[in-house]
């Protein structure tokens, strides 16, 4: 009876139950892609701020500037949507500029951001817990090393591997992030993620429709600004009030 055998080995340990390993091969074909404002953390307004302030510092105090919601949308496409008048090519040749603006502002605000960003309930337990099960990585419309910045603030980088997600600045349309973070998932795994290998977990009605325009399983999260009525209005696979039931977390995010 090879899968009784107490001298197999599975993460360099003994195994002392049947099919121990081909249990973790199979869960660790699970991608789970984290939106972050809303869903894991919120900056108390602070990106927000220093988002607007760097848009200013862009394109100069007379161009005219719309007042758009974030939720659920990349910073390409809230940049595009604020700056009406601007061309999106021109948008994309300065992308680079309002990085280093924004970047700089939130450097300039590191203490603040560290002191009034927070977690919401259960996260850090979630991930913890889903760690052992499956490949985890953000799917933000924040810009890549904005990302890495928040996620410092609140101590969340040990548990996402940033190099396996997708950011704001690798497209405006969100959508399009699924396929960027499952080639990097890829090679970053060395082992292929598509459709319903995939849970993207956000707290916006964009990210149920990120999910379902890639096949992928969605979790919708009621941490946001809308309420789990009006994301279940959405069709997710699964909703959740917040994080703090970490057996719920889990048996949503699996499918168990």
């Amino acid at each position: 009876m090879e899968g009784f055998a107490l001298h197999a080995s599975c993460w360099g340990r003994v195994v002392r139950f049947p099919y121990a390993c081909e249990v973790h091969e199979r869960s660790m074909q699970l991608l789970i892609l984290w939106d972050l404002d809303g869903t894991l953390l919120t900056t108390d307004g602070i990106a927000a701020e220093a988002m607007r302030a760097a848009m200013r510092e862009v394109v100069g105090p007379s161009a005219p500037m719309a007042r758009t919601a974030y939720a659920g949308k990349t910073d390409w496409q809230i940049i595009r949507e604020s700056l009406p008048t601007l061309a999106p090519e021109l948008i994309s040749a300065r992308l680079h500029e309002f990085t280093a603006a924004y970047l700089g502002r939130l450097e300039q605000q590191r203490a603040d951001l560290v002191a009034r960003s927070r977690l919401f309930p259960g996260v850090v337990a979630a991930l913890q817990e889903l760690r052992g099960r499956a490949r985890q990585a953000p799917l933000t419309g924040n810009i890549a090393a904005v990302a890495r910045i928040k996620l410092e603030s609140v101590g969340l980088l040990p548990l996402l591997d940033l190099e396996a997600g997708a950011y704001g600045d690798d497209h405006h349309h969100r959508p399009e992030l699924v396929p960027i973070a499952a080639a990097r998932a890829a090679a970053y795994y060395g082992q292929h993620f598509a459709g319903r290998q995939i849970v993207i977990v956000g707290d916006t009605p964009n990210d149920i429709t990120c999910g379902r325009l890639n096949g992928t399983r969605t979790v919708a999260v009621a941490t946001g600004p809308y309420s789990e009525a009006e994301l279940q209005e959405h069709g997710p696979d699964a909703t959740l009030p917040d994080l703090s039931d970490t057996a719920a977390v889990v048996a949503a995010i699996l499918g168990s």
